[in-house]
């Protein structure tokens, strides 16, 4: 029988010690600090705050469906959840099963993967600096988890109230709500460093290689690979990081 995400809890409480006074004096790991997020976004106030809020709606999520997925636990012990959602206006992903729903901030886990087999998309949680430096789910497109660079697209919110002439009070811009992105990247060996929001141009792109900007440019002029497609700069750096093995 699968385990609930309730007894997945318990079971994290006994792997990071929480009931052993003699860890008191330690420094806390990734999994203390990720039960400590966990249980404060699990709170009964946070929860009603999460409930009152207005964009708790179809157009804050990701995919506005629930989907079947896998938790990424800070151990990297992987758990199958049968309905799951991210809520990007909240940073939050939704996970439910038999016991009920839970919700999952930044930090209290790894990672997560959205949907099934192939379609399945791959979220983990990195240090991203975009204007502030915080922890965030971001969509990972390279296929190492440990690659040498890894890009990926950190989702936000957007939400623009409609606009009206002040004198004829007549609408000179509809209100918008839509799901943003900002591609990311940075060295995946060393989760230390945050991951930078890039452009897609051929002044910046290049950069992210380093030393091996011009075998990287080679092989992109070869390919007849553009700067500006996201699909085409992956290639650019699957290429580099496979050079790095």
């Amino acid at each position: 029988m699968k385990p609930s995400i309730t007894a997945l809890l318990a079971g994290l409480l006994v792997a990071v010690g929480l009931a052993a006074p003699a860890r008191a004096q330690s420094q806390p790991d990734l999994g203390d600090i990720g039960l400590q997020l966990y249980q404060r976004a699990n709170s009964p106030g946070a929860l009603e705050r999460m409930r009152k809020d207005l964009i708790n709606a179809p157009e804050a999520y990701l995919v506005s469906v629930e989907q079947p997925g896998v938790l990424v636990l800070p151990n990297k012990r992987r758990v199958r959840v049968p309905a799951m959602r991210y809520n990007v206006a909240l940073h939050l992903l939704e996970a439910r099963d038999s016991t009920g729903s839970h919700v999952w901030p930044p930090g209290s886990l790894d990672g997560f993967y959205l949907g099934q087999g192939a379609d399945a998309r791959h979220f983990r949680t990195y240090m991203v600096r975009d204007g502030s430096t915080r922890r965030e789910f971001v969509e990972v497109l390279t296929r190492d988890d440990n690659a040498f660079l890894v890009l990926a697209v950190l989702h936000h919110y957007v939400h623009d109230d409609a606009q009206y002439d002040p004198v004829l009070q007549t609408m000179t811009r509809p209100a918008r709500t839509e799901i943003g992105q900002v591609v990311v990247a940075g060295p995946g060996v060393k989760p230390q460093e945050p991951l930078r929001a890039v452009s897609l141009n051929q002044r910046e792109i290049p950069r992210l290689f380093g030393t091996r900007a011009p075998q990287v440019e080679a092989y992109a002029a070869k390919e007849h690979l553009s700067y500006t497609d996201l699909a085409q700069v992956l290639r650019m750096v699957e290429y580099y990081n496979l050079q790095g093995k």
